[in-house]
């Protein structure tokens, strides 16, 4: 009976349930991340996520043990990229709005993945839903205090690199959970010097690291190496509307969190954006065709 309920825990199902572990992994580890700003800044806090991610997936999973072929690297590399260029843009945001707005925002990544999988009058509906909850998100003075648009434009920016690490997952999913591992050796090999170069050589001195290297491993683990892990499977797993609909929790999650953890609190117009946004995931990756 035991053995009969694993079996059917398994495919769709699992997957289901590695990205429900992920969403929530990630938006603690993002909410935790905002705590490290004040000491290193949003590049220096990317570049620690992903390289203390990259040391917790190489020692776990011990890649070199399954080099990806020549044609997988092409994905890998880019894969690695867009994972690199997608938190970059998304610690700009939240460093500048609410978690919950942010993720709103960025949220609109995967859900033009999911239209362009489908073609159905309920995308269009979709699209509308998606436009007015921005629409409602952009500051409009007089209305309530206005939000950082510099912020807002970052959080879109993520939205691209977000739809970026969707299709590379997936091409390069068929390696299994250690090509998670070499994607983010390549976004490490990008975030560094990227922060090297933005905020100088000096913040990697050993006084300035060693004091914030606990959290750092804490914000790399909940926010990369754990969810990233589970997610390059899962995405074998589950066709890309599933993901989307299952993705449609990010925005509220991180709301949640960002309240839990940061104080953040959204007026009645933000929520009533973020809502929209998730009606329209919901409504566009429930009817999408199945991959």
């Amino acid at each position: 009976m035991i053995s009969s309920a694993f079996s059917r825990f398994s495919g769709p199902y699992l997957g289901v349930f590695m990205l429900l572990i992920s969403i929530t992994s990630t938006q603690m580890g993002s909410a935790s991340a905002k705590f490290l700003f004040a000491e290193v800044g949003p590049e220096m806090t990317v570049a620690l996520r992903l390289a203390c991610a990259t040391l917790l997936l190489f020692a776990a999973l011990r890649p070199w043990r399954r080099l990806p072929d020549r044609r997988e690297w092409k994905s890998v590399i880019v894969y690695g990229v867009a994972i690199a260029f997608m938190n970059g843009c998304f610690y700009q945001a939240i460093a500048r709005v609410p978690l919950g707005i942010a993720v709103a925002v960025e949220f609109s990544g995967p859900l033009m993945v999911a239209v362009c999988s489908s073609r159905r009058w309920t995308d269009f509906a979709g699209i509308a839903l998606a436009v007015t909850g921005l629409l409602l998100i952009l500051p409009w003075s007089g209305v309530e205090a206005d939000l950082d648009m510099t912020g807002l434009a970052f959080a879109l920016a993520a939205a691209v690199g977000w739809a970026g690490y969707i299709v590379f997952g997936r091409r390069a999913g068929g390696g299994g959970v250690t090509v998670a591992a070499w994607g983010m050796l390549a976004g490490t090999v990008v975030a560094v010097p990227w922060a090297a170069m933005v905020q100088g050589v000096d913040m990697f001195r050993l006084e300035v690291l060693m004091p914030v290297m606990p959290l750092a491993f804490l914000v790399g683990f909940l926010a990369s190496a754990l969810p990233y892990g589970l997610e390059i499977v899962a995405l074998r797993l589950v066709p890309p509307q599933a993901y989307g609909v299952l993705m449609s929790l990010e925005p509220a999650a991180a709301a949640l969190f960002g309240f839990l953890l940061l104080g953040e609190v959204l007026s009645l117009r933000q929520w009533c954006a973020l809502m929209l946004i998730i009606a329209a995931s919901l409504l566009v990756t429930r009817n999408a065709k199945k991959a």
